[in-house]
């Protein structure tokens, strides 16, 4: 919220803001004016209507994109809360300093030199006279100064940093011993009464979304090309189209016959496939429960994909063609069980589907689903297993018993490579496990698909620590400052009581 007012850090800089975005802050200037209605009120400070519009309008145009009127209503009330704390605490700046910032502009100058006439031009192109923009340079300036207040004390010591790179740099040197939940699976004990209860227990894990099992025929010019034949004539003209340069010699008819008499087959195919789509249009439309009478006239194979069930999230997930999902779920094949119209999948390639068979989305019974249930409890219970072996395990580990475990080679991670594989709970056990006294630290793993015991046995900081030391404490720095900006923000909010004024903000955005 404050990345407005952030951009101008010096009072070398005030200036050539308000110059390249046009008065960004321009709402700033008007909200001193008396006796104006507002929409809302901050000590002294008015915010308008037409303040939040025009604010809306500028960060438009400075920035290339919409921008919310919320938002940009949201920021005014900000920067106004810190406006109105820096007029309570008398900050100000004097008229020779203001003075020197707009003669040191280089958009008033030439050859180094102050040019009045570029600054009365400027004014003139602004609408504004001197005495505004002044006003207005000492209002940000103000804001600028406060909001430095605001997030001072910020100081890192070397010590931080140091802490903060070995936290989220440093790897640990680990060795790793899985508990795979398969190898408990025998131990499972099962009956319908267990079965029964655990799908209760997770009746929504078997609503069945609709699917469809289909079968298809194929038009592919790749394929009906194959059975072209192509003349040494349609070779040599196809040949004689090579365009040649004399930075690359063309090549021998020899050399490039196969790609050229595969080129040709296809554009043979195509032309073949073009003549055929009507007579494969008018068989399915006048045919439309089966494919037998297109694969019986034109000699085209009938495909099935019958054994499985398939979803329209399935589909996408498989990389089915939008063009071909739209068919087959469409109304057409899935409702009224019709052959559909050719459907171009590119590449000279075409599919006339229909649907074998179809499922409603329906809550599924015990009976449809036992044999899913079944090996979905065994698989849970089989980890539950797995898991209290491992802790076992942890256990007898912690008291100084090693137990008899088989430990994966060494191997190094980094809390990056960490964070990418491990859930947010483990991550963070992760990262407090710390080896002490000469002794390794023990972790369980258990939000994975099998449970992991983890030995860390040393935490390796950067090699290049000293380099990145002043890079961390400046993102130190940075997020410190934030959160006490946003802290002494809170503070001048409970401060000063924000007033709802009589106008409102219009409810259709700036475009």
């Amino acid at each position: 919220m404050f990345h407005i007012v952030e951009k101008y850090k010096t009072p070398a800089q005030i200036i050539l803001g308000v110059i390249c975005l046009s008065f960004v802050f321009a709402g700033g200037y008007s909200l001193a004016v008396p006796g104006s209605d507002y929409v809302s009120k901050i000590g002294d400070i008015k915010i308008k209507a037409d303040d939040v519009n025009d604010f809306q309008r500028r960060l438009q145009n400075a920035s290339g994109n919409p921008v919310n009127k919320q938002l940009a209503y949201q920021t005014l009330i900000d920067q106004a809360y810190i406006q109105q704390g820096a007029y309570d605490m008398n900050i100000s700046v004097p008229i020779s300093q203001i003075k020197q910032v707009i003669a040191s502009d280089p958009s008033f100058q030439e050859n180094g030199k102050f040019v009045e006439a570029k600054y009365r031009e400027f004014l003139q192109q602004s609408g504004m006279t001197e005495e505004a923009l002044i006003d207005g340079m000492r209002k940000q300036y103000a804001m600028q100064t406060m909001l430095n207040l605001m997030k001072a004390g910020n100081v890192v010591s070397d010590v931080q940093a140091r802490q903060m790179i070995n936290l989220l740099q440093a790897s640990r040197q680990l060795q790793t011993v899985t508990f795979p939940a398969t190898n408990f699976a025998s131990r499972v004990a099962v009956d319908d009464s267990k079965l029964k209860a655990y799908y209760e227990a997770n009746k929504k894990q078997y609503f069945m979304p609709q699917a469809v099992k289909y079968e298809f025929v194929e038009l592919s010019a790749a394929e009906l090309g194959a059975k072209e034949k192509v003349s040494e004539a349609e070779l040599q003209e196809a040949y004689n189209q090579i365009p040649a340069s004399a930075s690359a010699p063309k090549p021998s008819l020899e050399s490039v016959k196969t790609q050229l008499t595969q080129e040709l087959q296809i554009r043979k195919g195509a032309a073949t496939i073009a003549k055929m789509k009507e007579t494969v249009s008018d068989l399915a439309f006048n045919n439309p429960k089966t494919l037998q009478p297109i694969s019986d006239k034109l000699g085209l194979q009938i495909h099935k994909a019958d054994q499985e069930w398939v979803t329209r999230d399935m589909a996408t997930a498989n990389g089915m063609p939008k063009a071909l999902q739209d068919a087959l779920f469409g109304n057409e094949v899935l409702i009224k069980r019709n052959n559909s119209e050719p459907v171009d999948l590119g590449n000279g390639t075409y599919w006339v589907v229909r649907a074998v068979d179809v499922r409603t989305e329906h809550q599924a019974t015990f009976a449809e689903v036992k044999a899913q249930v079944q090996q979905d409890y065994v698989a849970a219970e089989a980890k539950k297993l797995a898991t209290n072996s491992a802790k076992q395990a942890l256990d007898n580990l912690n008291k100084g018993n090693t137990a008899n475990l088989e430990w994966s080679p060494s191997a190094d991670l980094t809390p990056q490579q960490a964070m990418a594989i491990m859930s947010k709970g483990d991550f963070q056990l992760w990262m407090k496990a710390r080896p002490a006294n000469n002794k390794p630290a023990y972790i369980l793993i258990t939000e994975q698909q099998n449970p992991i015991l983890v030995k860390i046995t040393a935490i390796k900081p950067p090699q290049d620590i000293n380099n990145v030391l002043p890079q961390a404490k400046q993102i130190i720095s940075q997020s410190l400052a934030q959160n006490l900006a946003f802290s002494n923000l809170q503070w001048l909010k409970n401060r000063y009581k924000l007033k709802q004024g009589a106008q409102k903000l219009d409810t259709v955005d700036e475009q």
